[in-house]
């Protein structure tokens, strides 16, 4: 008791720290079990990649079952106003699987496809009809209940609106390209006509000057 009554103070405090100590513990046990548990099936990223080896590029999406069951996946893709982009069938094709084909997630494992650059970037460009603003992309993954989940895309989407603005620069330069040959050949097509109605003129003039020197020479033979 003569060492409690030194030591209060001292023991408060120390039985303090160790209670802090014990709730943050439990707190973040808490919370792990809370997300190994969770019902949130789904993590999706989404980015633009270039290899380094051959320079190809290509977009991606990884898909990450969080959920302690495993997932038959429905489709998975881009969604851009309000249209679903899936390329469910483009990954089966790449790996050489049946159309019927169901392509399942085990529990905390992930999947990952790779996406032709060009053939998103002229999906996007057909919906925007001409407009260069590309926004409100997500990545979307729906499994085989019909549950979905979205991601932003803001990497892929800031991607696209470069190559679109890219391409219409390009399109831009190849009609003014056009427009120039187009004078050109014109002005080339001008010069050649002035060159033929000279050549013409000429005949005609030589063919009077001589009309009239066989008159004059007709004359003089009288």
């Amino acid at each position: 008791m003569t060492f409690i009554r030194e030591y209060f103070e001292i023991i408060v405090i120390v039985l303090f720290i160790l209670s802090f100590v014990l709730l943050a513990l439990i707190l973040s046990m808490n919370k792990y079990f809370a997300m190994y548990f969770s019902n949130k099936r789904f993590k999706i990223i989404s980015s633009y990649e270039v290899n380094a080896n051959d320079g190809n590029k290509y977009f991606s999406i990884a898909i990450y079952n969080n959920n302690i069951n495993e997932v038959r996946l429905a489709g998975f893709g881009y969604v851009y106003k309000d249209q679903n982009i899936d390329f469910y069938s483009n990954y089966l094709l790449d790996h050489h699987l049946p159309s019927d084909h169901k392509i399942v997630i085990h529990s905390r494992d992930y999947l990952t496809t790779r996406i032709n650059v060009n053939q998103l970037k002229t999906i996007i460009s057909d919906i925007n009809k001409g407009t260069l603003d590309v926004k409100g992309m997500k990545t979307f993954v729906t499994d085989s209940l019909g549950l979905s989940t979205t991601a932003k895309a803001k990497q892929v989407q800031d991607q696209l609106v470069m190559m679109l603005r890219i391409d219409q620069a390009m399109l831009r330069e190849k009609q003014r390209e056009q427009m120039r040959k187009h004078r050109e050949e014109q002005r080339l097509f001008k010069q050649k006509q002035k060159i033929e109605r000279n050549i013409k003129i000429k005949e005609k003039t030589s063919g009077i000057l001589l009309k009239i020197k066989g008159f004059f020479n007709f004359r003089r033979s009288k």
